[in-house]
């Protein structure tokens, strides 16, 4: 079984563009090898047949180059990632002037916004202490007024007796200073 090489250096052979010494080993591999005869035979008429169809056209060194270009393109579809990169948009040089630019840009944009966010963050830590300072001010006078209401809650009752009691005293000391 022929493979793409052999066939490629049998096809070189019928077009005489093989140096002297390959020339002579393609020959060899001819003679001696059945299959790559009978590939040399169906090469040669293929190419006799195209000379009768197509006759005296001049050679065009471009028509090579487009059926090449034509036959890559049907052997498959490229993805969209493949064109891109084909089309040599991104190329490595682009693609490390891009990432730079793009570098710069954003410790520039990172340098701007630095000091506006120092402030903020200042502010609103001097905002948080000083509601913190409020609220604990708040909590105290409130610790404050729920120890005196609990303190009168939790004292003794006054019977009828002692309040006369006071009363009365209150009302001597009042008389004796008149």
């Amino acid at each position: 079984m022929l493979n793409d090489y052999l066939k490629k250096m049998i096809s070189e052979y019928a077009d005489d563009a093989l140096d002297l010494d390959a020339t002579r080993q393609v020959s060899d591999l001819i003679a001696r090898n059945r299959e790559a005869e009978e590939y040399f035979t169906r090469l040669q008429s293929l190419r006799r047949l195209t000379a009768e169809r197509l006759g005296d056209e001049p050679e065009d060194p471009t028509l090579e180059l487009r059926m090449m270009n034509a036959l890559r393109l049907r052997s498959y579809e490229r993805t969209w990632w493949e064109r891109v990169f084909a089309s040599r948009v991104l190329s490595p040089r682009t693609a490390t002037a891009v990432a730079f630019a793009i570098l710069v840009i954003v410790l520039f944009l990172f340098s701007w916004f630095q000091a506006p966010v120092t402030r903020f963050l200042s502010d609103t830590q001097a905002k948080v202490e000083r509601l913190s300072d409020e609220a604990q001010t708040e909590l105290t006078e409130r610790r404050q007024e729920l120890t005196e209401s609990l303190g009168e809650l939790l004292a003794p009752p006054i019977s009828d007796d002692d309040e006369d009691k006071r009363t009365g005293s209150t009302m001597d000391q009042e008389v004796s200073v008149a």
